[in-house]
């Protein structure tokens, strides 16, 4: 009897339910992959971490304090490589918090010249009992690490490391072990301390029971070697992709005789620009615009109809008596699976096949076209491939010229000032001048600088001039990511992106800054020590925006919210939240002797606990 249907819509995932620790367990770290990225998907993350118990997560997401201090916890914890100039552009307030979670992100780039395109979190958790085994979740996605509300698929996987070790996990682990290396060489950051420990438990992490009943699971990797991962043939095949090429076409559907054999759903703007010959190799469908468009309806869960789009990746093959599912980041294109005469694709991608007897997953349309998912599909009709207009051809230019930019390795020069911090940006290594095409024009600035237009930047590229300054900050302000805005003035078409640079010359305490900026006052200082010793839900203190310094004190005594409570409390555990509070205290005093944020009242309070206090199991 074959398992309930591997591809059904309404199976709905959270991307933040990665991070949920299994019972008994507690995160320990991460490594994800994403091809984009924006700043705001990426800071939920380590709240989903820090307040996983938490009933009010959505209030947390809005408050700046709460973001602080999951960011605070977890910057150190996890890795995350992007494709380099794949970074949306971020607002403000989001930068601000960057600061503290930018040696967290690191930019990559494809060997082959292609797209840095794998997606997938690698995730190990720590027992909270002595003699339970370290556990490992790995899930292989096809979505980014940014808001999108495409349709989009995810395997996760969790295991337990034993000590002998899994030779199917080595493709991931030598992705993993590669990341590091394809930062730019002129000024790559350094490898994550924990990284070695973590590939190594990789290796020896054998996975729980798989799903979709599949008895093997087996991981390629696409574009860091020669060769290239492809399907198996079998006697039939389906494929969903949302963005396909001719050449892979054919490549995936040679072999086939018959055009009911090759199942294809893929976007139709993508199959209009295939040559008719390639298309008539398959049977063709596409997402229904009307199944997929959202309904204001009066509904706790999400459903289908939230969909906006195909992004999933898949190929599903029969074979004799068994299906192979293969899912991952490959879309069924050029780039992404034919190997080019240096014998590696261009693109980085992953892919996690399950495979196992028909009896158990099922056929094609038990596994793929369920009936949840055919309400989804309308046939395929053709139309003419759109002219490209000025705009189209506009948009094409900014893209090929914002590859090229991001190409370039900047460093971030910092000068202390009276008061502020001059920033100046200048190309390291040995890049080649870069001349921008008449009539387009390229805008640099600081992400958290209020002036969004930006520095004329073209000197800078063409290297008329070694460095370009960009204005002055306070020192709470100052973080590596610069704005990069290209426009072609003719059609007023932009493309802003996120680009990373190496600080250089940044003065000591400038993470305290951050802290002392975004606290701020003595409301927000017991605000965020309500974080640091969770006690959150009702009550909570990220309530009432005018209680005023002096409810605050008053609570210290007070049962029910009171500090006093969980202070003792967490000094009997021995947990290590009062170790934070501890360099809390010290990070907020101002280094030029200005009032302290921290009150008197409390000050005294802690002088109670301070000689009591230990580091042993402290969170650094």
């Amino acid at each position: 009897m074959p398992v309930d249907p591997a591809f059904d819509p309404e199976n709905r995932e959270l991307y933040t339910s990665l991070m949920r620790s299994p019972d008994g367990y507690k995160f320990d770290h991460a490594v994800a992959t994403t091809y984009s990225l924006d700043f705001e998907t990426a800071l939920a993350i380590p709240i989903a971490i820090v307040f996983r118990d938490a009933e009010n997560r959505d209030e947390m997401l809005r408050s700046p304090l709460a973001l602080l201090q999951s960011v605070e916890r977890m910057a150190g914890r996890m890795a995350i490589y992007c494709d380099r100039g794949r970074i949306k552009e971020a607002r403000p307030n989001a930068a601000r918090l960057m600061a503290l979670y930018e040696k967290t992100i690191t930019e990559v780039a494809a060997p082959g010249g292609g797209a840095f395109h794998p997606k997938l979190w690698c995730i190990r958790f720590q027992p909270e009992r002595k003699g339970m085994p370290i556990r490992m979740r790995l899930a292989i996605l096809s979505r980014n690490l940014t808001n999108d509300r495409c349709w989009d698929l995810a395997l996760c996987l969790d295991g337990t490391v034993a000590d002998d070790i899994c030779e199917g996990n080595e493709p991931v682990v030598g992705l993993l072990r590669a990341l590091p290396g394809l930062a730019n060489a002129a000024n790559r950051p350094t490898a994550p301390k924990f990284l070695p420990s973590l590939l190594r438990d990789l290796a020896c992490c054998w996975w729980d029971d798989l799903p979709a009943g599949a008895t093997k699971i087996r991981f390629a990797v696409n574009g860091l070697e020669a060769g290239a991962w492809t399907p198996q043939k079998g006697e039939r095949l389906a494929i969903l992709s949302p963005f396909v090429s001719g050449d892979a076409l054919k490549q995936l559907a040679s072999g086939y005789d018959d055009p009911a054999s090759c199942q294809l759903v893929a976007r139709a703007e993508e199959l209009d620009c295939i040559k008719p010959a390639i298309r008539s190799m398959f049977e063709i469908q596409t997402l229904d615009e009307r199944a997929t468009e959202y309904e204001q309806e009066d509904r706790e869960e999400a459903c289908s109809a939230d969909l906006e789009g195909l992004h999933a990746k898949a190929y599903v093959v029969e074979r004799g008596s068994r299906l192979h599912i293969h899912l991952g980041s490959a879309n069924a294109t050029t780039a992404a699976l034919v190997p080019t005469r240096g014998g590696r694709t261009q693109n980085v991608e992953i892919m996690a096949t399950l495979d196992g007897p028909k009896s158990r997953m099922g056929t094609i349309e038990d596994a793929v076209f369920s009936e949840g998912f055919r309400r989804l599909l309308a046939p395929y009709t053709p139309s003419e491939p759109p002219d490209q207009d000025a705009a189209a051809a506009a948009e094409k230019a900014l893209e090929k010229l914002r590859i090229k930019i991001a190409a370039l390795a900047l460093d971030l020069h910092c000068t202390q000032l009276t008061d502020t911090i001059a920033l100046e940006v200048e190309i390291a290594g040995k890049a080649p001048s870069l001349d921008l095409p008449e009539g387009i024009s390229c805008f640099m600035r600081a992400i958290t600088v209020a002036n969004e237009r930006g520095y004329d930047a073209a000197e800078l590229l063409s290297k008329a001039q070694s460095r370009m300054t960009l204005g002055s900050v306070p020192l709470s302000d100052v973080t590596r990511w610069l704005g990069i805005r290209l426009r072609d003035e003719q059609t007023g078409v932009e493309v802003a992106f996120t680009l990373g640079a190496r600080l250089v010359g940044v003065p000591d305490g400038r993470d305290a800054a951050v802290l002392r900026a975004h606290i701020a006052n003595v409301e927000n200082f017991f605000r965020y020590l309500s974080l640091l010793l969770g006690s959150l839900g009702e009550g909570s203190f990220l309530e009432s925006e005018a209680a005023g310094e002096g409810q605050w004190l008053r609570r210290l005594g007070q049962g029910g919210t009171s500090l006093l409570e969980p202070m003792v409390r967490a000094l009997s555990l021995d947990g290590g939240e009062l170790a934070e509070i501890d360099q809390l205290i010290k990070r907020l005093e101002d280094p030029d002797g200005g009032a302290n944020i921290v009150p008197p009242e409390f000050l005294a309070l802690w002088a109670s606990f301070a000689p009591l206090l230990t580091t042993k199991g402290a969170r650094q």
